[in-house]
């Protein structure tokens, strides 16, 4: 195919070339499109953790008992992590061939249209029951968490799909010399996003007094704020972005191979049954009353394998897999995709349980206060990425990893000693350790996965350790969550019902009982994460090492976090 180049009307040079398209804009309008590329992303990182501290008044809007319905509940962050692992490794390709801009402007207005979806879900619910799902083994305690978690899954395709689009745009824009700090700029933006997300929901929340029109609105700020941001942004790109750049990725289309769509399906379906098979026992195992429901939700697990298991087959056969099977025939990079998932099942296990240990010993009234503790945590996860990429320049990647798992098994041990009244010290303590740790095992992996690979694999083998990290987040919630729900109702069991139920005294003792129950149960989902983080620390004995006179990727940073 012919190179081509030509100038846009606002005076972007469109330079010749195959492989990529290389854009030259003016000074001001790159930095203002580089701020609205930070923003978007921004926007999309912020909702992967910012319902965390939501959860409990989704459940009083939706008037489920948190605890027994933790499993439930759980969907509403899964449902999130499930649609970014889909999109994410597939939508590089899918911008390459259909053009930056516009897959940009699709996936954003997928997620404004995702997330007024959540806003209006207690309502969907009661316009349009899914009470067919019983009859597929798929229970929910209410039609509008479901329709939330539907809502959740949709922004996350849009919001996953952000992220690599936004990344192809700034290697468009930028030559080598200042790509890197670019991409740093947006590595540190997604970051932040993922920090700062339940502090802001915990704001918003906690200053929700407004309403909107005939419905009454709290919670559900926190999304519809997503919808004139994500309009603003997508006017400013449609505006600034020189539209013959997508012409042209449109061209070379062809020569760009096909799009591996039946393994992106045969992951996403995978894991939807793996994850919510997993959940749906705990359903499945009674209620306070002691009935027994019939445990029929093992089929969905046994589904989920089988798909799973199609999948490989599928990835070994086709030309250009989604995931490379062959960089598991690597001991280093094997260890460190379960070294990354472990990571990952902790980590969900801190950015759930946390929040939700404020809020329940605070009656929920704690919003911002359980927003704070978290950010306890996940605010030092930065500066032990920056100190960990340091250290494993000098150390290396086992040293590191081993001594950052370390860290965060005891910080939750630290956790695990929490008790049924808070002690800030305590939380302050075990947030600051775990934070740490989190943060030094960002580049150990991340070093790790581009060591342990072939040259011309370091995207594929990046996207695949991130990809597994949620893995383990999605499924990790799912096991632990089921396990949490069947802890409680037998801690609740032992607890005598008041004799008296007019005695206030009575009632008032029985539901500080519950409370306590309740900060057990999640105190001891530490203890459970602490054996986790020692088995991550026997994986990074095995992370990348160095041959002596090896050429290697010296520089460490973090793919995502």
């Amino acid at each position: 195919m012919d190179s081509v180049s030509d100038t846009s009307a606002d005076g972007a040079v469109i330079a010749p070339g195959v492989d990529s398209v290389k854009i030259n804009l003016r000074p001001a309008a790159r930095a203002v499109i580089m701020a609205l590329l930070g923003t978007a992303v921004l926007l999309t990182a912020l909702d992967q953790t910012v319902v965390v501290t939501a959860l409990l008044p989704i459940a009083n809007t939706f008037e489920l008992p948190p605890e027994p319905n933790l499993h439930a509940l759980s969907w509403v962050v899964s449902g999130y992590l499930l649609g970014y692992v889909i999109v994410m490794p597939l939508m590089g390709r899918v911008s390459d061939i259909l053009g930056r801009r516009r897959i940009l402007l699709a996936c954003l207005s997928l997620f404004a249209f995702g997330s007024l979806l959540c806003a209006a879900a207690p309502n969907l619910g009661v316009w349009l029951p899914l009470s067919f799902l019983a009859k597929l083994g798929i229970n929910s305690p209410s039609d509008g968490l479901t329709w939330l978690i539907i809502a959740r899954f949709l922004q996350a395709v849009g919001g996953g799909s952000v992220v690599p689009a936004a990344i192809a745009m700034i290697g468009d824009m930028y030559g080598e010399r200042h790509r890197g700090t670019a991409l740093g700029i947006i590595g540190g933006v997604t970051e932040a996003g993922g920090a700062l997300g339940p502090l802001y929901g915990a704001l918003i929340i906690q200053n929700a007094n407004w309403t909107l029109g005939i419905f009454s609105v709290s919670w559900q700020w926190i999304f519809l704020l997503n919808i004139p941001l994500a309009a603003a942004i997508c006017a400013a790109v449609l505006f600034l972005w020189p539209a013959r750049v997508d012409a042209h990725s449109a061209q070379q289309s062809k020569m760009l191979g096909h799009i591996d769509w039946f393994g992106s399906l045969a992951l996403g379906v995978s894991l939807l049954l793996l994850s919510s098979g997993l959940s749906q026992e705990a359903g499945a195992l009674g209620s306070f009353s002691g009935a027994q429901a019939p445990q029929n939700n093992s089929l969905l697990i046994i589904l989920g394998i089988v798909v799973f298991a199609l999948f490989i087959v599928w990835e070994m056969r086709v030309k250009q897999p989604i995931i490379s099977l062959r960089l598991f025939a690597n001991i280093a990079f094997s260890a460190d995709a379960l070294f990354s998932a472990l990571i990952g099942v902790v980590l969900i296990a801190a950015l759930v349980d946390i929040p939700t240990y404020i809020l329940t010993l605070t009656s929920g009234s704690g919003y911002l206060s359980a927003g704070l503790a978290l950010l306890r945590m996940t605010a030092l996860i930065p500066f032990g990425a920056f100190f960990g990429g340091m250290l494993t320049s000098r150390f290396g990647s086992r040293f590191v990893g081993f001594f950052g798992s370390l860290l965060i098994a005891l910080g939750f041990f630290v956790m695990s000693r929490w008790g049924s009244v808070i002690d800030w010290n305590m939380v302050t303590l075990g947030a600051i350790i775990s934070g740490t740790g989190f943060g030094l095992v960002v580049a150990p992996i991340s070093v790790t996965a581009l060591n342990a690979a072939p040259k011309h694999s370091f995207g594929v083998s990046a996207a695949v350790i991130t990809a597994l990290r949620m893995t383990g987040m999605i499924l990790g919630l799912a096991a632990l969550s089921s396990w949490g729900v069947q802890h409680y109702i037998q801690l609740a069991r032992q607890i005598p019902a008041p004799a008296n139920i007019t005695n206030l005294q009575q009632v008032q003792a029985y539901g500080n009982a519950l409370t306590a129950a309740a900060a057990q149960t999640l105190t001891d989902f530490f203890s459970v994460a602490v054996w986790l983080a020692l088995a991550a620390a026997v994986c990074a004995l095995f992370l990348w090492k160095p041959a002596k006179g090896s050429e290697t990727v010296s520089e460490t940073f973090s793919i995502g976090f």
